[in-house]
């Protein structure tokens, strides 16, 4: 007697669960990249009017004062 004939048996491994990632955590990314590209921009520009103030404080015969030979400032300011 002969049965009937049996069908293959599939087996899929499946690997452990991982993380979700929720549209919370996409947004607090985003934010956190945008916060260094600010802090870093921030920085440059602190630094940069820095040293046009130092320029500006002693050199004052520099052209960023209009104090050259044939110029005559009002010192307004």
């Amino acid at each position: 007697m002969v049965g009937p004939a049996s069908s293959p048996i599939i087996v899929r491994v499946i690997g452990p669960p991982t993380d979700a990632v929720t549209l919370g955590d996409v947004i607090l990314q985003a934010l956190g990249l945008t916060g260094v590209i600010t802090l870093g921009a921030l920085t440059f520009g602190l630094l940069l009017g820095g040293v046009f103030i130092y320029l500006r404080s002693h050199r004052p015969d520099n052209p960023f004062n209009g104090e050259t030979a044939d110029e005559l400032s009002l010192h307004l300011n």
